[in-house]
């Protein structure tokens, strides 16, 4: 069963039930754009926000699997492998920001990012591979969560 994110009530309790991401590790991470090509070389460009979603999975040592499902991606940064870093996560964000499209635009977006006090308007003037700790985030419309049966 998935549980949406509609408020900060939900992220409070989703953060609190997860221990904020403590001790937890990005299993996989899937990308759709929505997007394709047909059997007659015809391309299909999706042209809403909706239908381009990522579906996260972690693990973690104090809680089940869980899996983050997110729709209207607007930006994700994947970090991986990183030399003199281990890749647990010891802490998160997650948090709606009205700021992130513009002057004229307040929509609300979700903020998920693998370390806490992250933001993504400063973090995006950093140097790529700067040998320092790099964070994973994803911003999008909407985001929503279920936590996984052992095995799954």
């Amino acid at each position: 069963m998935w549980t949406e994110i509609t408020d900060n009530a939900a992220i409070d309790k989703l953060m609190s039930d997860y221990h904020g991401f403590h001790d937890s590790v990005i299993v996989s991470i899937s990308y759709n754009s929505g997007s394709y090509v047909d059997e007659n070389e015809v391309m299909y460009q999706m042209i809403s926000a909706d239908g381009h979603t990522l579906l996260m999975t972690l693990h973690s040592q104090w809680s089940k699997p869980i899996e983050l499902l997110f729709s209207g991606v607007r930006k994700c940064y994947i970090t991986g492998f990183q030399d003199r870093y281990s890749n647990e996560l010891f802490d998160a964000t997650l948090e709606f920001r009205t700021d992130l499209l513009g002057e004229t635009r307040d929509n609300p977006l979700i903020v998920w990012a693998s370390c806490e006090d992250f933001d993504p308007k400063t973090y995006t003037e950093r140097y790529p591979l700067d040998n320092g700790y790099e964070t994973t985030f994803i911003i999008a419309d909407k985001m929503k969560y279920r936590i996984l049966k052992e095995g799954e």
